[in-house]
């Protein structure tokens, strides 16, 4: 839904799932308008929204990434981010294999 949110233009958006040293590892990747490091750092913060200046053309309430994040750790696994401002940005998602 974010990477919807935060294109400019058509979202592309790529899923991709491969197995590594024993771990299923997801990746969503898109070529959005990305974030900076201080960013990065808050997203999975509980209420945390990208500041937009006085623009609020992007709905929510900054939950999303809080409760992927939730989910992610009960289930014993890792989120990580990797994301370039006006370049987009990759979710990884990393579970071991039991």
């Amino acid at each position: 839904d974010n990477a919807i949110k935060y294109s400019e233009d058509v979202p592309q958006i790529t899923i991709s799932t491969y197995n590594k040293n024993g771990h299923v590892v997801i990746k969503v990747a898109d070529k959005g308008i990305g974030m900076g490091r201080d960013q990065q750092a808050k997203i999975f913060e509980q209420f945390y929204r990208i500041p937009t200046g006085n623009v609020h053309n992007v709905k929510g309430f900054g939950l999303g990434l809080s409760y992927v994040n939730t989910i992610v750790k009960r289930l014993n696994g890792t989120i990580a981010v990797k994301s370039e401002k006006d370049r987009g940005s990759e979710f990884e998602l990393k579970f071991s294999v039991v």
